[in-house]
């Protein structure tokens, strides 16, 4: 005797079908991180005072983004998310943050020696340069999210890793193009940065390396050395400037089209590459992981 499926079982089916599709999964945990952020920015800007403002709404809607990013994983993914395991958060911001704030530091202390980076003073400690530390926390959490725990986890797990860091770096730089200053050099440059952050990925198969790295990099671009970020113009501690050619000083986008970035990404990422490589973090498309060899 035959058992047909009614019509809900039937749609049910079509629908959990439908929910395992990457471009869907993609999309939808997307429009989750996004509306989240905003929802928590919105609400906690109305909740708190004016001096509370400044940090907290950026903080929380950061907070907001993780957990709503591990439920949608839970609930949507049926696993556990394990790129978001606290049991190495601490150290792995630690090193992340070290190694982005070095990675600018570096960069920048070329640029004064070669004389193209001049500082003429520095300004007062005030809670002005505490308030962009939250900003970038949140822009941190929030493309570290989409762009390596959506978009390239995602992809990888269809295609594989080599396919998911070139188009996860591609979408990386392309949202990058209505930026101040964003010619062909710096959205090449940016789309270098898409996949030094998936190679940062790879290393650990979690997402806070390459958030502390991402949070660090802005914020010491921006508030330390007063760089524009990606087109964004910034006060910094630093009364600094940078001049010379836009292929060194990076023009009205800032340092990150500089071809220093570039040779920075370029090192740094194929040895985050290459650690990914001998841990055994790279992942084969999904055809090649289910094609049995032949007897």
């Amino acid at each position: 005797m035959t058992t047909v499926p009614d019509a809900t079982q039937a749609a049910q089916g079509r629908g959990g079908r439908l929910l395992r599709f990457p471009l869907v999964k993609i999309v939808m945990a997307t429009v989750l991180a996004v509306a989240t952020a905003k929802l928590m920015l919105a609400l906690a800007r109305a909740v708190a005072g004016q001096e509370a403002r400044i940090i907290w709404p950026q903080v929380l809607a950061a907070i907001a983004v993780l957990l709503t990013y591990g439920a949608y994983v839970r609930h949507v993914e049926k696993r556990a998310a394990t790129e978001l395991s606290p049991s190495r958060a601490l150290p792995e911001l630690g090193v992340g943050l070290a190694i982005g704030a070095a990675m600018v530091a570096a960069q920048v202390g070329i640029l004064y020696a070669l004389g193209y980076y001049q500082v003429s003073g520095m300004n007062a400690w005030t809670m002005q340069f505490v308030q962009p530390l939250a900003v970038m926390l949140l822009v941190g959490v929030l493309e570290e999210v989409i762009g390596r725990g959506i978009v390239f986890r995602i992809t990888e797990e269809s295609l594989g890793s080599w396919p998911a860091i070139a188009i996860s770096a591609l979408l990386f730089g392309l949202v990058h193009l209505p930026n101040e200053g964003a010619g062909i050099l710096a959205i090449g440059i940016t789309v270098a940065a898409g996949a030094f952050f998936a190679a940062a990925y790879m290393v650990t198969r979690r997402l806070w390396l390459c958030i502390g790295i991402h949070v660090a990099w802005n914020y010491t671009l921006g508030s330390i050395f007063s760089s524009a970020v990606s087109g964004h113009e910034s006060k910094g501690l630093l009364v600094g400037n940078l001049t010379g050619p836009d292929w060194i000083s990076g023009g009205s986008f800032g340092l990150e089209a500089s071809i220093l970035t570039l040779l920075s990404l370029v090192l740094v990422g194929g040895w985050f590459l290459r650690l990914a490589w001998t841990r055994g973090h790279f992942v084969a498309a999904r055809r090649r992981r289910v094609t049995a060899p032949m007897a």
